[in-house]
């Protein structure tokens, strides 16, 4: 099996959990992170600050805002079922949209925004009554046990499998969109 070099892409409370989640586990080293550019560190991420062209294995977006210039080994934990839920505030538009259902995707990142390879998919329930707080909320909870099972998932798979793997046009969904 392989075993990564990773650098992670992101600043939020969900790179917060999922880095320390990948630390306990302890099957990958965690080289650094870079923070986003527009969302301040929320919480405590216990890595060091570099810089995006730190030398790594793979990269690993998680909420990251900054358009990634070189994608080939860089890895996205999209915070919608993709390709339904491509872009951005995903839970508010599943609330709006009346889904019953809202996942993470762990793909492949490509030039086109969350489109890619797609490596996993993991969903979980949307009540009724739900905020996009409640998604959020239980979202965090199966994100970075996913994650590390994504990761786990990759490193059995070989170039070719990845480059196999299903991707179709994401429909996108932008800030502020709501009809």
């Amino acid at each position: 099996m392989k075993s990564y070099d990773i650098l992670v892409l992101g600043s939020s409370y969900l790179t917060e959990l999922s880095v320390k989640h990948l630390l306990d586990m302890g099957d990958y080293n965690l080289v650094g992170y870079v923070p986003c550019r527009n969302t301040p560190v929320e919480g405590d991420i216990p890595l060091k600050r570099v810089d995006v062209n730190h030398p790594c294995d793979i990269k690993l977006s998680l909420q990251y805002d900054i358009i990634v210039e070189d994608t080939s080994n860089t890895y996205n934990l999209h915070t919608g079922l993709l390709p339904e839920y491509g872009g951005r505030d995903i839970l508010d538009h599943t609330i709006k949209n009346g889904d019953r259902e809202q996942g993470l995707t762990f793909h492949k990142m490509t030039e086109r925004m969350d489109y890619g390879s797609i490596i996993s998919k993991t969903t979980y329930p949307v009540f009724k009554n739900d905020t996009s707080f409640d998604l959020y909320q239980r979202m965090l909870s199966v994100a970075p046990c996913f994650l590390h099972s994504s990761l786990k998932l990759l490193e059995s798979l070989s170039d070719e499998q990845i480059e196999s793997c299903y991707k179709y046009p994401p429909r996108m969904y932008n800030r502020g969109d709501f009809e």
